[in-house]
């Protein structure tokens, strides 16, 4: 199909669309109402909303031994890149590898790029299958190894398996865990809700998945990622991208072997480079509500071309290579 960005151009050139339109080839047809939704960017209504201007990254399942090449790598990643990054330690499996230990107590307090620590759980539990006591125990025990390994106390929660419930709330209020990460697609998709001193803040962006009945992880794409994250900054005025250390992993199906995948890990360098380039912050977790405090103007076509894109009418190349140039154009405020 053809790129969009030169469909602006013309259609800025034109008084009226139909002009454009009629000589668009048959097989762009069904992009037409994008088109016309660019060529108005002059009239179109545009609307103010918050936005932190912000993206963080957060790390799960960081444990002992496992895979921990492919563990540090990442860790070490954002740190050359000087950005922050949030890692979310499973307490009963932790503390005993000084390969991970020594680095992240190094990085723990680097303004530069800082690595905020979250609690994800004793042994990775489901803690929906808890009662409020119960979780609430779990959750101290994993505080307790974090306070004995690195002398601080989180306040970041990632519920395993992105389930919690309203004990698991009340749970965190008991440990003083202030800011709760799940999964968007996996919760109510409220986002930066204050729940009773909770505040809410799911990823809804990611660089891979579980697919065919979790017996494989699919790697995403930096394009992939970075079009969710530009979704992400659009509906919400931030951005929160899951990763896995599986992912980063060399392995047959299920099976880990300790070796990093060197070509995903590029791909997570390009995505990080894509951020700082854009003008993004990369920013711990629990940083986000504090810089939800500018405002900026975006235009309210941009939702359709989400829409568009959600529905499978654009491809990832297309949606890619027209936020590009709608950046370039500084269509898009950031």
């Amino acid at each position: 199909m053809a790129n969009l960005s030169s469909f602006v151009e013309l259609q800025k050139e034109s008084v009226v669309n139909k002009m454009i339109i009629n000589n668009i080839a048959p097989n762009v047809k069904k992009l037409i109402p994008i088109i016309i939704l660019l060529a108005s960017v002059s009239v179109f209504p545009s609307y103010a909303m918050t936005s932190c201007q912000c993206v963080a990254f957060r790390l799960d399942d960081v444990q002992n031994y496992w895979i921990d090449n492919p563990q540090l790598s990442i860790m070490k990643l954002f740190h050359e890149k000087h950005a922050s990054l949030t890692i979310g330690i499973i307490g009963g499996s932790f503390g005993d590898d000084p390969k991970l230990v020594n680095f992240i107590k190094n990085n723990i307090h680097n303004k530069d790029a800082e690595i905020e620590i979250a609690n994800h759980g004793w042994l990775h539990e489901n803690f929906t299958h808890f009662s409020k006591q119960e979780q609430i125990h779990l959750m101290s025990k994993t505080d307790a190894k974090i306070n004995k390994v690195f002398g601080i106390t989180p306040v970041v929660f990632i519920p395993p398996y992105e389930k919690f419930n309203d004990d698991t709330i009340n749970a965190m209020r008991e440990n003083h865990l202030r800011f709760l990460s799940s999964n968007m697609d996996d919760d109510s998709g409220t986002y930066l809700v204050e729940n009773n001193r909770v505040v809410h803040i799911p990823g809804n962006a990611q660089t891979g998945t579980l697919a065919n009945h979790d017996t494989v992880w699919l790697h995403k794409g930096h394009t992939h990622t970075f079009i969710k994250i530009m979704q992400g900054m659009q509906n919400y005025g931030y951005a929160t991208v899951v990763v896995h250390p599986q992912e980063y992993s060399l392995r047959n199906g299920l099976e880990y072997y300790n070796e990093v995948d060197k070509s995903q890990i590029k791909e997570l360098e390009y995505l990080v480079d894509e951020i700082q380039k854009s003008g993004l912050k990369i920013v711990p977790v629990s940083k986000i509500p504090a810089f939800m405090n500018e405002t900026v103007t975006t235009p309210q076509w941009l939702d359709n071309i989400f829409t568009y894109y959600e529905e499978g009418k654009i491809t990832d190349k297309e949606i890619y290579s027209d936020i590009k140039y709608l950046l370039g154009k500084k269509l898009i405020q950031l």
